[in-house]
């Protein structure tokens, strides 16, 4: 009873959010004051609401992604670290450095540190490593040498466990759950409830191998800082001319998972396939298809671009990660466009994605964890339809106040 009565306790102590009311965007544009500019403020209203405040039984502030998320999760941090940059450096630095304080003694990092438990999930699961990504990010506009020095030996040593853990002998990498990839339900390794999921340890996973491009070219950046060398650039190197030789499918032109029971490529045109080109895997060839790719309407370039799916997939439907627009994955695409100079195109892309968010809050009243990539509203959008338990825990639709990464959106319409 006593256990019981702390746990409530510890519980409401830990869901205090932040008043940013006194809060200012450092150099916020007059496009600020703009059609938009009520959208943006409740953008970073619900970022505010949704940063928990360090206390007795929490040392660290931390960001839940919406109020039915009770943990900070690995990747979700990553991407809120780079919103709260603008906002606050240090609470963008506590963000990395609360998720880093649970890493364990083999060196992973957890799925999700538990807000109610105070410990990560008991299972041997990570997520996208996109930490060392965001750090390095992170350091680029604080220069804060300190706290590099802190955080680069912890994600040191969790690329370690990367390479020990989640790499085949052939040197590609892999999920060991379809969970761990983050993109739960899609048709890559999983069917639309879940009932049946594949094994992701006989793949090479594109997205997967492309951050661990990019968490090698962070660490490296880090070590020349730290160090006076880049300790990772070979290593790097290594991994960019496997994926480009093992990866890259000819017959479609783009990049695919490879099954290594069938001795083949997954067919199936996703975002993922995207991920090299925030990476700086393609040469200027293959970056020329895939930004064609992105930048048909047919495909990627929709209403609300990045489909999870290519909008031409006849296996396309509007759930989850089947067919519905993430912001994360199209900010990282965006990016990607950008990497190989695409200015335009960019902006292009930025300007629908964000006012396809702003749109949907206009007429639905909230930001949500996903997007349809046709319409500004949630009607036609599932949540991993015919699983209860998903249904009971989280509902039908994408959950609302999410920022959460679709909070980039604020990101988007400020630099572009």
């Amino acid at each position: 009873m006593r256990w019981f009565l702390l746990f409530l306790i510890t519980a409401n102590l830990s869901f205090a959010s932040v008043d940013c009311s006194h809060k200012k965007v450092p150099g916020t544009s007059p496009l600020m004051s703009g059609e938009f500019s009520k959208h943006y403020d409740e953008v970073n209203r619900l970022l505010c609401k949704n940063l928990k405040m360090p206390s007795r039984f929490f040392p660290g502030y931390r960001s839940h992604p919406a109020k039915p998320y009770k943990a900070a999760y690995l990747w979700d941090t990553a991407f809120i670290s780079l919103i709260w940059l603008d906002w606050d450096v240090k609470i963008a630095q506590e963000l990395i450095s609360y998720i880093m304080r649970f890493q364990k003694d083999s060196g992973i990092v957890h799925h999700a540190v538990l807000e109610l438990l105070v410990k990560p999930y008991p299972y041997n699961q990570s997520q996208p490593p996109l930490l060392s990504w965001a750090a390095w990010k992170i350091f680029e506009k604080s220069q804060d040498k300190i706290w590099l020095s802190e955080i680069f030996p912890k994600l040191e040593r969790y690329q370690d466990w990367l390479r020990k853990n989640r790499r085949h002998p052939d040197g590609l990498y892999f999920w060991h759950h379809p969970y761990e990839s983050g993109i739960d339900n899609s048709p890559r390794f999983s069917n639309r409830d879940e009932s049946f999921f594949d094994d992701t340890r006989q793949m090479a996973a594109v997205d997967m191998n492309s951050y661990i491009v990019l968490s090698l070219e962070a660490l490296g950046k880090m070590s020349l800082v730290l160090k006076g060398k880049n300790l990772f650039e070979i290593e790097r190197q290594e991994v960019v001319q496997k994926i480009n030789s093992k990866l890259w499918d000819p017959v479609n032109m783009s990049y695919h998972d490879w099954d290594y029971r069938k001795k083949d490529f997954i067919r199936i045109h996703t975002v993922s396939d995207l991920t090299p080109l925030v990476a700086g895997i393609p040469n200027r060839e293959r970056a020329d298809i895939i930004v064609r790719r992105i930048m048909d309407p047919s495909k990627y370039n929709t209403l609300i671009p990045f489909p999870s799916v290519s909008r031409d997939e006849n296996i396309f439907i509007k759930d989850m990660w089947r067919g519905p627009v993430w912001i994360n994955m199209a900010y990282l695409g965006i990016l990607g466009v950008q990497r190989y100079g695409y200015e335009s195109e960019a902006r292009l892309l930025s300007k629908k994605l964000y006012e396809g968010v702003y749109r949907t809050l206009e007429n639905e009243g909230s930001v949500f964890e996903f997007y349809d990539p046709d319409r500004y509203d949630i009607s036609e959008l599932d949540r991993k339809k015919g699983n209860l338990w998903k249904k009971l825990t989280l509902g039908s639709k994408p959950v609302k106040e999410f920022v959460g990464w679709s909070g980039l959106v604020n990101v988007l319409y400020r630099n572009f």
